[in-house]
């Protein structure tokens, strides 16, 4: 039998542990051991709901996020190699809606030494699962416990998250991934009688306006739920406050007529997180156009481009390791 080990970063503005953590965390319990930290203040009333769960349960504001996080766990496992497999994940995803013991099956037979769940140039941290040639070194060891602290969260995510894949990769060993641009067309195209029965679940007007695309894996616009039917267990909590798809009315129809999960974990933290977010009303949407117009923040190859009515005026590079 696989022993797993599991480390998990979370976050919380309201310093407190959502049910649907709770929920993820319980299921997850099932197949490894959890050791649990947060990147902000916790009271000691919240980290007691996940205690049956965790083997620990810690809650520091370092300013690291997942990856920092990640760091602080790593240093305080002395038994790493008790363990086969070591989980990296975090609390962006709701889930599981399927059993995660169909895909912990499935990548058993792949002969890798790391893997996500997605992927498309590189492994996607929010479920990552390395092998010991990984996990028990002296190099990953120093990767993840020396992060930095960055000015934003999607500098900390593009650095460290491609980072990870690069590593394996210099170190000469294999990583894959559950979904990613590489095997998903054959996915579809094995499932595809399948597929095209249950996007009849989506509204005709929808299906009428919305052009499905098979080339990559997306896990913020209506696209997922190709993923969603091909068995992808997690759905992203971000995906429902863009404005630019239909989550809000898709995400329900699906989850609740092909699996046993309770959304009313979803929209619990919808609505108590954001439920005067005003990111689905058309005026904010045109307003929001304007100003991505006026002047746009777009992440490009290994920078970040500032565009002023569409004309850039400054790149910033990120650093490398």
């Amino acid at each position: 039998m696989t022993k797993r080990l599991c480390l998990f970063a979370g976050y919380s503005k309201q310093n407190i542990i959502e049910d649907y953590v709770v929920y993820y965390l319980k299921k997850l319990s099932e197949y490894a051991d959890i050791y649990y930290c947060a990147d902000c203040d916790m009271p000691k009333e919240e980290l007691l709901k996940i205690k049956p769960y965790t083997k620990l349960c810690l809650a520091q504001r370092h300013k690291k996020y997942d990856f920092g996080s990640w760091g602080i766990l790593y240093n305080k496992i002395f038994n790493l190699t008790d363990y086969d497999e070591l989980i990296l994940a975090n609390d962006s995803m709701f889930g599981p809606l399927y059993p995660l013991e169909n895909i912990f099956k499935k990548m058993e037979k792949v002969n890798v030494s790391a893997w996500s769940l997605c992927a498309n140039k590189f492994m996607m941290s929010f479920f990552v699962v390395l092998k010991p040639e990984v996990f028990a070194t002296r190099w990953f060891k120093d990767f993840i416990t020396d992060i930095k602290t960055e000015m934003a969260k999607n500098d900390i995510v593009r650095i460290y998250e491609k980072k990870i894949s690069a590593i394996i990769e210099e170190h000469g060993l294999k990583w894959d991934a559950v979904f990613s641009k590489n095997n998903l067309k054959e996915q579809i195209k094995k499932n595809q009688s399948v597929i095209r029965n249950s996007l009849k679940t989506i509204p005709f007007f929808i299906r009428l306006t919305h052009r499905f695309r098979p080339n990559k894996t997306r896990v913020y616009d209506d696209d997922f739920f190709i993923l969603f039917l091909l068995g992808m267990p997690l759905i992203k909590k971000q995906a429902f406050l863009m404005d630019n798809n239909h989550f809000q009315k898709l995400a329900p129809l699906f989850i609740k007529k092909y699996t046993e999960y309770d959304y009313g974990l979803i929209s619990k933290f919808l609505d108590s997180n954001y439920a005067k977010n005003s990111n689905f009303e058309p005026l904010s949407k045109i307003i929001k156009s304007i100003k991505n117009f006026v002047f746009e923040k777009k992440y490009k190859g290994r920078g970040i481009v500032y565009r002023f009515c569409k004309i850039k005026i400054y790149e910033k590079k990120h650093r490398t390791y």
